[in-house]
């Protein structure tokens, strides 16, 4: 399953390869290089300035969406032919851009962070090759959060570039930068050294991506696969959560497993909204693995469970509303953190 070539990859393959006749890419190319360089300079080492003992929003995490993404683009992108021909360089052009700026306004503020691309792009607006492919990249971008985010972006464009006009589809693109935004959740994006000095309103979005070893999408079975290693002296465990108050308890706490449970409801929701968009890489199932751990040794009550998560009924503003919570208590007695707390205790 191991992705043998990234969007990026096959975006610099075109535009600098000796042989290559492709001038679009070779026109895109350092006009990406130009931008990732710039941003990595002046904003993604300082996201954390502004937003102390976050999980990490910066080259490495855009590494990671970057590499999500090429996995949910495995068939266009031509992992298995080795030429990418089914997607144009405007289109990896759009997609690598789009993904390089998503989170870039967090420097500013959080609240509303995607709003803030505009006015930061506009400082270095002579890397896009026109305004027209400005706003796409930057309407792609905004689209990655709020419910009627995907609203944003236009279905399809016809853009001008190198005296042609590219039809491109930038809402297919935003659902793809979404949902590989989303997806790209693990123990990268925190220190584990610097875990127990988490603050308290913090401690519980480090908690959640320590437990994540993997989560890859499996295109060839349209799904992702999500695996988790929860510690047995942390999955029933209450920690601050104002994320999800209707399941938190009367003192604003959720139990990590509760916590669990709810981010893969929200990546489920996630999943169904970005769905009817996703022309480049159709996820229909999300699969779960759950392992708790005592230190290395895998409690062989809880090894290895695993449960599927898909498609259920949508509500009537288009974003779904898809639970799991109930069901997942309902039908995993033993993996309520009562039931945990039993198990977990020596």
């Amino acid at each position: 399953m191991g992705a043998t070539v990234t969007l990026e990859d096959e975006l610099e393959r075109r535009g600098t390869a000796r042989a290559s006749k492709d001038e679009v890419a070779k026109d895109l190319w350092p006009r990406y290089c130009s931008m990732k360089g710039y941003l990595d300079d002046a904003y993604y080492r300082f996201i954390q300035a502004n937003c102390p003992w976050y999980t990490d929003h910066g080259a490495r995490h855009i590494k990671s969406v970057i590499e999500t993404a090429s996995r949910l683009m495995s068939k266009q992108l031509g992992m298995n032919k080795g030429d990418g021909s089914d997607l144009s360089s405007l289109e990896l052009f759009l997609t690598l851009s789009a993904i390089l700026w998503h989170d870039v306004g967090n420097v500013v503020k959080r609240s509303g962070h995607a709003e803030q691309i505009p006015e930061m792009a506009e400082k270095i607006k002579g890397v896009f090759p026109n305004v027209a492919i400005r706003r796409v990249v930057e309407e792609i971008a905004r689209a990655h959060s709020g419910t009627a985010g995907l609203k944003i972006p236009r279905v399809d464009e016809d853009c001008a570039l190198q005296h042609r006009t590219i039809a491109v589809y930038p809402r297919s693109l935003a659902a793809l930068v979404r949902f590989a935004d989303e997806v790209s959740e693990n123990q990268t994006r925190i220190s584990t050294e610097l875990l127990p000095h988490v603050p308290p309103e913090s401690k519980i979005f480090w908690e959640y991506a320590n437990c994540i070893t993997a989560a890859v999408p499996d295109i060839a079975r349209e799904r992702v696969v999500i695996t988790f290693d929860i510690p047995a002296d942390k999955i029933a465990a209450k920690f601050s959560c104002a994320e999800f108050p209707r399941r938190s308890d009367e003192n604003g706490k959720i139990s990590l497993i509760e916590y669990i449970v709810c981010r893969l409801e929200k990546m489920n929701n996630e999943r169904a909204y970005c769905l009817p968009y996703m022309r480049y890489g159709s996820i229909r199932n999300i699969l779960a693995r759950f392992t708790v751990l005592k230190d290395t040794w895998r409690l062989p009550s809880h090894d290895g469970m695993e449960i599927t998560f898909g498609d259920s009924g949508i509500n009537a503003d288009g974003y779904p509303e898809i639970e799991i919570f109930e069901p997942f208590f309902q039908h995993r007695a033993n993996w309520s953190p009562a039931s945990l707390v039993e198990a977990t205790t020596p």
